[in-house]
């Protein structure tokens, strides 16, 4: 009896552990989605040469906004007024600009890591069938957009598109990668609950509209349909879930030489 209660305590530990390491549904397979390898993303310390070249190009915009010399040094009256709403000093102003630097640098180093860790399992993953409709939206959408581009350039979509060197099978080929993303993230997000909720998603908005210099998010959303968002800040969780449980190696010596 004991042997018994053992060995299926054995089978179960082997089942979960299947389980965290592979993941099917109707669409896709995941072989291998916990544990990734990837290097680290070095994060390299903030120079002052660094938070000079930000502070000249501060300094380029109140001059030319000011209508004064461009030789105009920085001053405390200036960091006050126009500058900064918390720094007093060109001192503190710089600590500030430091501080907003390696914040920066931390979270390109972060997406890095993500990017690297979804490439990987993106490999790892297989597509059983492609969601026809879905698959049909995206390329549609694709070739919407070199439409445009090839209005903006003032010439025929055909035109436009062999001196891209690109044809309908590549849109065919980059709609499918892109459903695949989402198969994938979806899976993932289904099994591990990683959909935003509203109060996620707004966030997860007002941060998109900052970052991409939208007024606000309803600007944002005329651009961008909803669904899309959703889709997108989905696999932004999806990514951040999964590089947080990857396993992270030292940069080869090749990688650091380049």
């Amino acid at each position: 009896m004991k042997k018994t209660a053992l060995l299926t305590m054995i089978l179960a530990a082997l089942m979960l552990g299947g389980c965290s390491g592979r993941l099917s549904d109707e669409y896709i397979t995941i072989d291998k989605y916990e544990g990734i390898e990837v290097e680290k993303a070095e994060v390299t310390d903030t120079t002052d040469e660094e938070i000079d070249k930000v502070v000249a190009r501060m300094m380029e915009g109140y001059t030319a906004q000011h209508d004064l010399p461009e030789d105009t040094k920085i001053t405390d009256a200036i960091v006050k007024e126009t500058l900064s709403d918390t720094a007093e000093t060109v001192e503190q102003y710089r600590l500030e600009l430091k501080k907003q630097i390696d914040a920066a640098k931390e979270k390109a180093a972060r997406t890095k890591v993500e990017t690297k860790v979804w490439e990987k399992v993106i490999d790892n993953s297989e597509v059983k069938k492609y969601p026809a409709d879905r698959l049909k939206e995206v390329e549609e959408n694709l070739k919407s957009q070199y439409e445009d581009y090839a209005k903006e350039a003032g010439t025929e979509y055909d035109a436009y598109m062999e001196a891209l060197g690109m044809t309908n099978k590549d849109i065919e080929k980059a709609a499918k990668a892109s459903v695949k993303q989402e198969l994938a993230a979806e899976v993932l997000a289904n099994k591990y609950g990683l959909k935003p909720n509203e109060e996620d998603f707004q966030t997860a908005l007002e941060a998109y509209a900052d970052e991409y210099k939208f007024a606000n998010v309803d600007l944002l959303l005329e651009a961008v349909p909803e669904e899309e968002m959703r889709l997108l800040v989905t696999q932004d969780n999806v990514k951040s879930w999964l590089a947080d449980r990857c396993r992270l190696t030292e940069p080869s010596k090749k990688t650091e030489k380049e």
